[in-house]
């Protein structure tokens, strides 16, 4: 109902209703009078507990104006914490209550000279919802209720299931880690097995002791095909390299006599060229006394001369020679220095896989414990002390993160994570060198033996 700025609204129950007579046709009059009269009670009912509950984003509004068409409508908070009203446009609506909306909504009609004495009336039609995940059957969002807690908040969610994924049991989580930890102790035992082959190899020894320790899920055939592959690495490994060797020395050994063959043709010849000089200077001696002619000494120059160069080409022989040897030497050193290397990184790189692969073990093991004790729905007697929960909660202008417990109420809009933190000491290192969890539940032989 819009009134011009000129009209006046009578006070008193019976001018109220004279005047809508005379404003309204006789057809109209009773709808009008019951409109008013409901307008009066929802300004005057009680509102006590709506005025605690602040609008944000999610929440959907009723909101009644007496006598305009366009309402009551149902709009929803966007998120800009804001209300779409028809004649008004938006209104912000964020980090209020239903009466302060309310009135801010009546303040707006009259500002906005639309309705000078508007009947206005918020109420929440569906609070906004609550979020819940983590270590729960079903997380999600749920709608919130007023004065729910976070125990009322896990039982909507159907409680806990700490390793829930799904709809998967954890019967059948367990099967298949008990599959997985099969798969990977075969692994670890073969791991163990090439280590053990490694170091043989590194002592050049033709064989190996395989580990004594082969876990429950292999066959005999299994264990004696993985010894057996090994084995037969190993030999291969070890011919070959042999081979390469015996080469290596072979050829040394051919440089180092071809070296020494050289080294005494060059001392023959080096005397050879000393007795030649002896005689060309004997015969020069002579030639000056006139006891021989020039063409012997022509001669005797020329046997000096070429015994000189055959010396020079047995040196340069000579130098060949050495370094051939000496070639031989550093193929042969790198040759062992680098199947020594390959041994070394074959074997931090079989201890780096087998260490992943332990640790792999230990964590099915581990995850294997943790379902055995919390994978079914408990209470929170039942965890007492492994529960961790965190509340984000966003107010007017910043967001906060609650560390809650049970009993904490729940606002809507809430972010509710829940897990829970292994306090027990699930896994013990075994100085033995074998994988194994305590056995404080009684669930040690299950998980292992299984």
């Amino acid at each position: 109902m819009r009134l011009r700025a000129d009209q006046h609204f009578p006070s008193g129950p019976s001018l109220m209703e004279d005047w809508v007579r005379r404003l309204f046709p006789a057809s109209r009059t009773l709808a009008m009078i019951g409109g008013l009269a409901i307008a009066i009670v929802l300004l005057t009912a009680d509102a006590s507990r709506a005025d605690g509950y602040t609008f944000d984003t999610g929440d959907v509004l009723r909101v009644s104006v007496i006598g305009e068409p366009s309402y009551p409508l149902e709009v929803v908070v966007d998120d800009r914490g804001s209300i779409s009203l028809p004649m008004l446009g938006d209104v912000q609506a964020r980090g209020l209550t239903s009466v302060v909306l309310s009135k801010a909504i009546q303040r707006a009609f009259q500002e906005q000279k639309l309705i000078l004495d508007p009947f206005v009336k918020v109420e929440i039609g569906q609070y906004r919802p609550f979020f819940i995940s983590g270590t729960v059957a079903h997380p999600g969002s749920y709608p919130f209720q007023p004065g729910i807690t976070v125990r009322h908040a896990l039982a909507i969610a159907g409680g806990f299931r700490a390793t829930a994924v799904g709809n998967t049991e954890p019967a059948l989580q367990i099967a298949d880690l008990r599959s997985a930890r099969a798969g990977l102790a075969i692994e670890e035992y073969r791991l163990k097995v090439r280590l053990a082959r490694l170091q043989a190899e590194s002592r050049q020894d033709k064989s190996f002791v395989a580990p004594p320790d082969p876990p429950v899920e292999f066959g005999g055939h299994l264990i004696d095909d993985i010894v057996a592959s090994e084995q037969a690495q190993l030999d291969a490994r070890l011919a070959a390299y042999r081979d390469d060797i015996s080469y290596l020395d072979v050829s040394l050994e051919r440089a180092r006599k071809e070296a020494d063959m050289v080294a005494a043709t060059r001392k023959e010849r080096e005397k050879t060229a000393d007795i030649q000089l002896e005689e060309l200077q004997s015969a020069r001696s002579l030639r000056e006394k006139g006891l021989v002619t020039n063409s012997n000494v022509m001669t005797a120059e020329r046997a000096h001369t070429s015994y000189r160069a055959e010396l020079s080409q047995t040196e340069l022989q000579q130098e060949q020679a050495q370094q051939a040897m000496l070639t031989a030497e550093s193929e042969l050193r790198k040759k062992k220095q680098s199947y020594e290397m390959d041994l070394i990184s074959q074997t931090q790189d079989t201890q780096v896989e087998l260490g992943k692969i332990q640790s792999q073990i230990r964590y099915v093991a581990d995850k294997l414990l943790f379902i055995f004790t919390y994978g079914e729905q408990r209470t929170f007697d039942d965890l007492q002390g492994s529960v961790k929960i965190s509340i984000f909660r966003r107010d007017r202008k910043v967001a906060h993160d609650i560390i809650a417990n049970e009993n904490t109420e729940v606002l809507a809009g809430d972010v509710i994570e829940v897990s829970i933190a292994a306090n027990k000491g699930f896994y013990a290192p075994d100085t033995s060198g074998t994988m194994g969890s305590p056995n404080a539940e009684g669930l040690q032989p299950s998980i292992v033996g299984q």
